[in-house]
């Protein structure tokens, strides 16, 4: 009988791990997707500037591209090897994952491109946290590193199988894709990391004012919503190789399509 029990609650546990791992789709039509910019060489990494103009890593490229509010695209970076994601910091410095040099480059606002620190092992994803850190997540080691400067340098989460995507909400919780893992985990004020949500193979996420998590899925061509309490609904499927959803200052949210050489706008969901 003890034994028929245990068996009994280990099916139960697994079904409710398969529950929370299955996402439910709805109606594609209720968000709409226009092309904002084309003809860019492996979108990624996109972030908006406080004119409104957005900046995109091309990893194909090599490049770091301004997009203006009409489309136009400049480049104004060259010369970096597979470059993944972008942040800035108040004096408009660029700091860039520049992955296949395993280092984070520095571009300065007339686009003199030198390193910030190197001997990195897959730097893929790097944002400023609010306490002013560079959070970088490195792929192959696991680990999420933070900088204070180039020597100050600490280990924030450890032990993921694909760090790969950044967000912070302003409770001090940090949110971390992990793309092998296949899930979305929360990292606490006190270093603990819980799962918030099975996504398979989630690459970049953005932060809603609701609370919301929007996180692309390039390998399933997904993009999919995360509830604060860990509910994931598919929004779009069918996009070629969608990456680093990002919010434009009035709300808008936008995807780099990466296979596709596009940045899409979408609409039709409230974010």
């Amino acid at each position: 009988m003890h034994h028929a029990r245990s068996l009994w609650l280990a099916l139960l546990a697994a079904l409710s791990l398969l529950h929370c791992a299955i996402a439910q789709p709805v109606d594609p039509k209720t968000v709409a997707t226009t092309v904002f910019a084309k003809d860019l060489q492996g979108p990624r990494g996109l972030l908006f500037l406080p004119s409104g103009d957005l900046l995109v890593a091309e990893q194909s490229g090599g490049s770091i591209a301004k997009v203006a509010r009409n489309g136009q695209v400049t480049r104004i970076a060259s010369g970096l090897l597979s470059p993944h994601d972008i942040d800035v910091d108040p004096q408009g410095n660029l700091y860039v994952a520049e992955t296949g040099s395993d280092r984070v480059a520095l571009v300065s606002p007339s686009g003199k491109v030198s390193i910030y620190v190197d001997g990195l092992d897959g730097p893929v994803d790097l944002a400023f946290n609010l306490a002013g850190e560079l959070l970088v997540c490195e792929l192959r080691s696991g680990r999420v590193l933070a900088f204070k400067s180039p020597t100050a340098r600490r280990v924030f989460a450890s032990g993921l199988r694909g760090p790969h995507g950044l967000a912070f909400a302003k409770s001090g919780v940090t949110f971390v894709n992990d793309w092998a893992g296949s899930k979305v985990v929360k990292v606490g004020m006190d270093g603990r990391i819980d799962i918030l949500a099975k996504v398979e193979g989630p690459v970049g996420m953005a932060l809603a004012p609701s609370g919301d998590l929007y996180v692309t899925q390039p390998q399933a061509g997904k993009l999919s919503r995360i509830k604060p309490d860990g509910t994931v609904t598919v929004l779009l499927q069918g996009l070629r190789g969608p990456r680093d959803p990002v919010f434009d200052a009035a709300g808008q949210l936008y995807i780099a399509e990466t296979d596709s050489g596009l940045i899409l706008k979408l609409s039709g969901e409230r974010w």
